[in-house]
């Protein structure tokens, strides 16, 4: 089976790992539509993100990080 090229799936536990948060902040981005999130088939409770997708949230954050400590 062909892995996504977004990367693995993730669950919330996860995906607060990668991202560097709490539980309810991750409902929170989903929530505002920030970080895109998929039901599980056959279930109805439960989410999953793609790690890709999370990278792209934390990647700026850290970008602006630096910008802001390198200035005098």
């Amino acid at each position: 089976m062909e892995q996504d090229i977004r990367g693995r799936k993730l669950n919330w536990r996860q995906a607060c790992a990668v991202l560097g948060c709490g539980k309810n902040f991750f409902y929170r981005l989903v929530r505002e539509g920030r970080l895109p999130a998929y039901r599980t088939q056959g279930c109805g409770r439960g989410l999953w993100v793609y790690e890709l997708d999370c990278l792209r949230l934390v990647r700026p954050v850290s970008e602006l990080c630096r910008r802001t400590e390198a200035k005098p």
